[in-house]
């Protein structure tokens, strides 16, 4: 084999072998045995009888030495530093003296050592506890430092560079469920005495004609104005006559005192159900019905009103509506069913929020012909505070309000949809006022979806309050007023008692 050329850019002197190593003509098995420290390398022997430059000693020709795995020739000692040394297939010293020997880095023939799993360039740790190969006794292991748990709304740090950055995880609150719409609520309400309104009840329904002053004096008192202590109402009734107080109502009472009773009795969930149900009936489906009960729920209250429609009913609340709305509408609400909108403690992330922005410019003006599906999406899965930075952000990036937008790129149902989500995010009081009157100044007074939207308002008194702020603010006028110059008699005084100004 011929000798690699020498890096001082000549020959080295006759005798003399340059100061590297220059692989043998047979190079030694993988796992020879490593150089003790301040062993010479493994040099090639010179010549026999070479004679060694001036002034160095003469030339000691090396024991041989056996090939690797084979034994060393009998009553023929090892060489010094090679004592000790284990051969494979002999025994290994105990496992706490024991180190597997590995090839010394300055041989460049020698293969490197097995590559281990983990970090490219840098071996792994052992496992939580056990000590570093090779260190000395009683150095204790590294502990890892967890990531410090995120803050909420905080943006995510800038990890060191070659190593992972944990996923954005927002640990928030959910959004609790409305009242009347978790059973657990129940542990919250200190029990009512309800022996003489029980009593009161059955004296006005009983023998001949009814007392509906008194039936509404009864199921309007503020001791009722949660809707677990109407359940208790309700419960203790049927259990001190034998009796359903429901079905004594719909016996007794007619029209719309009969409507606002029953969704009283009912509680909000039960009431959310039935009115689902009549808004699906199959003479004709009420839209404003279902964007009433379905729209900018939190997901506990669908997660409740899906199951409570299914005991109510005994159907698939999402098969009912694929059977009776079109198909962007029922894309729409399938979304809102999978009760996957964001919680409202989760705060508008700006980079989040420009994404959306700019998906939904994509989706209305970028295209020919609006991706209903797309702005669904956003729409469905934002809660209030991002819809509410969405728009702004909107106006600000293309000097448009999202608004025009929705009404110029949608029409009918899917149109009021959005737009109602909209409002809902930008100012819900004001959509409240607007909702409580435009039943009663439709050209046809509706009247069973003026019966829900101040019922649902009944359960929840602070939202009642802002809304009748914002209905003065906005038509200068009060509703008990509006209410009191379109209804009349026992009707008239149930609403008037639920919102709270009797006549």
């Amino acid at each position: 084999m011929s000798q690699p050329p020498y890096y001082g850019g000549s020959a080295p002197p006759p005798g003399q072998y340059p100061p590297y190593y220059a692989p043998p003509a047979n190079p030694p098995a993988p796992g020879y045995p490593p150089a003790q420290p301040g062993a010479p390398p493994y040099y090639q022997q010179p010549p026999a009888g070479a004679a060694p430059p001036p002034g160095q000693p003469p030339y000691q020709q090396q024991q041989a030495y056996p090939s690797y795995g084979a034994p060393a020739p009998p009553g023929q000692p090892l060489p010094a530093q090679y004592q000790g040394y284990q051969y494979p297939g002999s025994q290994p010293p105990p496992a706490a003296q024991y180190v597997q020997p590995q090839p010394p880095a300055q041989y460049p023939n020698q293969p490197y050592p097995p590559q281990q799993p983990g970090v490219y360039g840098q071996q792994p740790y052992p496992p939580q506890g056990q000590p570093i190969a090779g260190a000395p006794p009683g150095v204790p292991y590294p502990q890892q430092q967890p990531y410090p748990p995120p803050q909420v709304g905080a943006p995510p740090q800038q990890q060191p560079w070659g190593q992972p950055t944990p996923p954005v995880q927002y640990h928030v609150q959910p959004t609790p469920a409305s009242p009347g719409y978790d059973p657990a609520q129940k542990a919250w309400v200190a029990r009512v005495d309800t022996s003489a309104d029980v009593e009161s009840l059955r004296k006005a329904m009983k023998g001949m004609g009814c007392d509906e002053g008194a039936v509404v004096k009864v199921l309007t008192s503020p001791k009722y104005a949660y809707p677990w202590a109407m359940a208790q109402l309700v419960q203790d009734y049927n259990s001190r006559f034998i009796r359903d107080l429901a079905k004594d109502i719909e016996s007794e009472t007619r029209g719309n005192l009969e409507l606002t009773l029953l969704a009283l009795l009912r509680g909000p969930l039960e009431n959310d159900a039935r009115t689902l149900a009549r808004a699906l009936d199959r003479a004709g489906t009420d839209e404003e019905a279902l964007m009433d009960v379905l729209l900018c729920r939190s997901n506990a209250d669908i997660r409740a009103i899906t199951a409570e429609y299914k005991r109510v009913t005994n159907r698939e609340l999402l098969k009912d509506l694929r059977d009776d709305v079109d198909d962007n509408l029922f894309r729409l609400y399938s979304m809102v069913l999978a009760a996957t909108r964001a919680e409202d403690a989760v705060p508008p992330h700006p980079a989040e929020i420009d994404q959306k922005v700019t998906e939904l410019q994509r989706a209305t003006e970028g295209t020919i012909g609006a991706n209903a599906v797309a702005v669904a999406q956003i729409f469905t899965s934002s809660n209030d505070a991002q819809l509410r930075a969405v728009d702004e952000a909107y106006k600000r990036k293309y000097h448009r309000s999202l608004e025009d937008v929705i009404e110029k790129e949608f029409r009918g149902d899917m149109e009021d949809a959005l737009l109602r989500m909209l409002y809902h995010a930008r100012d819900r009081a004001r959509l409240d006022a607007e909702r409580l009157r435009q039943p009663l100044f439709h050209t046809v007074r509706k009247d069973k979806l003026l019966i829900y939207r101040v019922t649902s308002l009944y359960w929840d008194r602070s939202r009642f309050e802002a809304a009748k702020e914002a209905y003065k603010r906005r038509f200068h006028q009060n509703f008990a007023k509006d209410i009191k110059e379109f209804l009349s008699g026992d009707y008239e005084d149930a609403m008037l008692a639920l919102i709270g100004d009797k006549k």
